[in-house]
């Protein structure tokens, strides 16, 4: 089954009419009014030479500006004239410089700063599409995470270290969720991983083939894998916390991302090595050891050219975190079984933690001029590999899911992942007439491939295979851009900074069916025990085969894809010294979900010089993905003491329609923001912006209907064997409303150095406003939910309501000390209905939990001597765990109604680990 092919649509011509339109009055405009452009180049240093990263140089009175790379230099294109030239970074103080520009030419203009305490204003190329400007003066809130403040911790990992950076930003570590262990999803302002879209130099990133379907956040959503962008060749992360769907189109209803790579001189080898050292459930572990390797050399050649590449090593090792088994392992009085009150005699069979993962990843960054015309052909992509090795539940020697032949003692199933992550870019880009033009092809692919060890397929009796392929999810996307910028100039002082462009989107999603025995009936019951010659479980244990589609059965797998053009106009204007405004637009149409159009308006005013409101309101879309259409696996319940093979349906399929399910529609919501920027010394700014984003028609997955009356619906409806069903659906709306603040200051100690603090605050609350899909008639005759309290409390309370992070940076010479604190707040999991004792106000009594909030501290202290810099550091010095789970760790429910009794006492619902305290020491040297 594959989605409809395109056809010829009105949309589409609307598309690229608007960029023809748009394109035949700019080439005019800019023959009869347009400026020529030229270029400022240069190096900013401190005394003694000293590269400057990270500084913030533009020019005054417009939105153009750059950061310094790694060897101090920077490069901005200015309209002709005569230009004050500001340059800021923290710990010197500003300097501002009159600058000339001619047409064609580049002027070289070096800057030496001295030391001070100062106001960090970053410049950041989102959230204005095409320009780059200060965060201070955008009219929407921006974070950028620059190179330096990447290396101030030991996390190796890109999400890790978002979060370390970002308070608005969350990543839980998932544990015992199937490949969710291996590709862990992170979200932004407390939406699904789906809801946040991913650049990298600007251009679009394309998604992991996992979904996420287990109980984890992010359940039933599909998210960039940041992990396999190796964090040595980051040179900024730019964070947009703003609806962009109208700038940059579907998947950007929390926000944007984008990954800036390394571009200018400087080579660096470094390596780091660290692991727990933790006490916890009154033992001291050392585990988790993490080595990683990273080696980037870049090189500038002339103006415009310029190579940076890089290759990361990683290899994290397992963490381990359960506790003892108090339950009975073997049947009747077996003198092996745990003795209860004796926790010595507990067995440690389960493993719950991190995942143990090899990672190898390398990317480039590369661009060249073209000939005399100005023009820039540029290139970026990368590869990376990892291996994976994650475990699932415990199955003890008297579980029907054992074949004791071949386990006795029972057996851990693993599960091992192979994951292999491509992407590339090239692209042109120049200046025509005054017209800036960027016509660029991205293309990425991710696999992920399942293998089964230590398992069995009870189903096949004592014969069974202990390893098994279970299949490969595939996910790949292209997309093309052509965007043309420009400032119209109207009249002596008015211009209108444009933007317009095209775009076409190809997605593809495949499903490769696993080896027969990972999913067949071997036919064989089971063998001994009080349920001996009963029906077994089928497949393999952990995690059963991905079945093939044949002509007369409707398997698992397949291959499906989709397309989309669409088309958009960004304007944006100083109306005033005081007033900025901008509007954009973008109509897109999909093959399989039809037309949609977008709309932003933003405004920046400041009254008084320093302080300025600020404040924007958008409509914005998600269309599903392909893996939300077209998943199908299966997975063994329980009920009863009995298996029954429970199965995620795609919505177009018979058994999903039996049940209720409809064709999935593209999320839609209105986003809106309102807040202040202000500088009121020169050594302090402060951000904050209050945000409301409603989602309409959000995808959420249902919850499992396995009960006795769905089995017998689905038999008599030509399902025979089927035990329970699930699918996905447009079922509610949701609100989130919100604040971010962030603050920055700085100040001097003279020859003691310079000290800069950091606070940030996020307070996000999530709602589910509506039902906006109730219970099927199909459904709710079967006694079955739709949408359950289970998700309705992940949605709304399974994120932190608000984080804080506080940080200091106190630099003295060549050596650097850095602190940080981050407190996540409370999260609260709910049971489902059928789980526990109701208490007088309808919770479930030892069942739902609220975990509290708690501070994870952070310290580090480093010193470079020449081009060596040795950094010694521990990520939560004070050892801090989660709660444990119910009871205080002895009562444990996963939900299934299996009572774990303490083996699994902490919860991956935590915002946080539970590894416990890590140290750390990295070396890194300068080539």
């Amino acid at each position: 089954m594959t989605a409809r092919r395109p056809s010829l649509h009105p949309v589409h011509a609307l598309a690229l009419a608007t960029v023809v339109a748009v394109a035949s009055v700019l080439v005019p405009l800019s023959a009869a009014r347009g400026q020529e452009l030229g270029t400022v180049a240069g190096r900013v240093t401190a005394e003694g030479g000293v590269p400057v990263q990270g500084a913030s140089v533009y020019a005054i009175n417009t939105q153009r500006g750059a950061l310094t790379r790694e060897d101090g230099s920077y490069r901005m294109q200015l309209p002709t004239g005569r230009y004050a030239v500001r340059v800021r970074v923290i710990g010197f103080v500003s300097r501002t410089d009159s600058v000339s520009v001619s047409a064609g030419q580049t002027t070289t203009h070096d800057f030496t700063l001295t030391t001070a305490a100062t106001q960090l204003s970053a410049v950041a190329v989102i959230g204005s599409r095409g320009e780059a400007r200060t965060v201070i003066d955008a009219p929407v809130p921006i974070d950028v995470l620059t190179a330096a403040d990447i290396k101030t911790s030991g996390r190796t990992e890109t999400a890790q270290i978002i979060q370390m950076l970002a308070p608005s930003f969350n990543f839980p570590r998932a544990t015992i969720a199937d490949g969710t262990d291996h590709s862990r999803p992170a979200t932004l302002r407390g939406l699904g991983p789906d809801q946040v879209l991913v650049l990298i130099n600007g251009k679009r990133r394309h998604t992991s083939a996992l979904i996420n379907v287990n109980g984890t956040i992010g359940r039933g959503s599909t998210g960039v894998d940041l992990n396999a962008i190796p964090a040595s060749m980051i040179d900024r992360i730019e964070v947009l916390r703003d609806g962009a769907a109208a700038q940059y189109g579907s998947d950007a209803i929390a926000g944007v991302i984008n990954i800036i790579l390394k571009s200018g001189n400087g080579s660096e080898a470094s390596t780091t090595f660290g692991q727990t050292s933790t006490n916890v459930l009154g033992t001291h572990k050392s585990d988790g050891a993490v080595k990683q390797g990273a080696l980037n050399y870049g090189r500038v050649f002339g103006e415009k050219s310029f190579v940076h590449a890089g290759i990361e090593l990683r290899d994290r090792a397992k963490t381990n975190r359960a506790g003892g088994d108090p339950r009975p392992q073997y049947f009747g009085s077996d003198p092996r079984n745990p003795v209860i009150g004796n926790p010595s005699t507990y067995p440690i069979k389960f493993q719950s933690g991190d995942a143990a993962l090899k990672d190898v990843s390398g990317f480039v960054n590369a661009s060249t001029a073209v000939g005399q015309s100005g023009a820039e052909l540029y290139a970026f992509g990368g590869a990376s590999h990892r291996d994976g090795e994650a475990a699932g539940q415990f199955r003890r020697p008297l579980d029907d899911r054992t074949v004791r032949s071949i386990y006795p003692d029972g057996f851990l199933p693993l599960i091992s992942t192979n994951i292999n992550d491509l992407s590339g870019t090239v692209g042109l880009k120049g200046d025509l007439r005054g017209v800036r033009y960027d016509l660029s092809s991205v293309s990425g692919h991710n696999d992920f491939k399942f293998d089964v060890l230590n398992s069995a397929n009870v189903s096949i009796g004592a014969t069974s295979p202990r390893t098994f392929y279970a299949g490969t999810l595939k996910f790949g996307q292209s997309t093309t851009n052509f965007d043309l910028f420009k400032d119209v100039k109207l009249g002596e002082t008015f211009a209108v900074r444009t933007a317009a462009g095209a775009e076409y989107r190809a997605d593809r999603y495949e499903i490769v069916a696993g080896d027969s025995d990972s999913y067949r009936n071997g036919g064989a019951k089971i063998l001994d025990g009080p349920n001996a010659g009963k029906p077994p479980a089928i497949g393999a244990q952990v995690f059963s085969g991905f079945k093939p589609t044949t002509a007369t059965t409707a398997g698992d797998a397949g291959r499906y894809h989709r397309e989309n053009v669409a088309g958009y106009v960004d304007l944006e204007s100083d109306l005033t010294k005081q007033l900025l405004v901008g509007l954009a637009g973008r109509t897109e149409h999909y093959t399989d979900f039809g037309s949609t159009t977008t709309g932003k308006v933003s405004a920046r005013l400041e009254p008084i010089p320093g302080y300025a409101l600020r404040g924007a309101a958008s409509t914005g879309f998600r269309a599903p993905s392909l893996s939300q259409s077209f998943y199908s696996a299966t997975a063994t319940n329980f009920i009863s003491g009995v298996p029954f093979e429970v199965k995620t349906f795609p919505v177009s399929s018979k058994v999903a329609q039996l049940l209720g399910a409809r064709p999935l529609k593209p999320e839609k919501s209105k986003n809106y923001s309102v807040g202040v920027a202000m500088e009121p010394a020169p050594r302090l700014s402060f951000t904050l912006d209050f945000y409301r984003i409603d989602i309409r028609d959000r995808v959420v997955f249902s919850e499992n209907f396995n009960g006795k009356p769905v089995r017998d619906f689905l038999a008599a409806n030509g399902q025979p064997g089927v035990g329970g069903a699930r699918y996905f659906s447009n079922a509610i709306d949701t609100r989130t409303d919100g604040l971010d603040a962030i603050a920055n200051y700085g100040f001097t100690f003279g020859r003691h150095g310079t000290t800069r603090l950091t606070a940030g605050l996020n307070v996000t609350s999530n709602k589910v406003t509506a039902l906006r899909e109730n219970t099927p008639p199909e459904l709710g005759n079967l006694n079955e939910t739709l949408f359950g309290r289970v998700e309705r409390a992940r949605i709304e309370k399974g994120q932190p309501r608000n984080t804080i992070l506080l940080s200091a940076n106190h630099q003295m010479g060549g050596a650097i000390l850095n602190l940080r604190t981050q407190r996540f707040g409370e999260v609260t999991l709910f049971a489902p209905d059928t789980v526990g004792a109701k208490n007088s106000d309808g919770s479930n009594r030892n069942v739902d939990q609220t975990f509290r909030a708690k501070w994870i501290t952070d310290a580090s202290i480093g010193y470079t001597l020449h081009r060596a810099t040795l950094t010694l550091g521990a990520d939560n010095i004070f050892d801090v765990y989660p709660d444990r789970n119910n009871n205080n760790g002895n009562v444990a429910i996963n939900f299934a109604g299996n009572a774990t009794f303490g083996a699994l006492p902490y919860n991956s619902i935590s915002p946080f680990s539970f590894n416990g305290r890590f140290i750390y020491a990295r070396l890194s040297y300068g080539l």
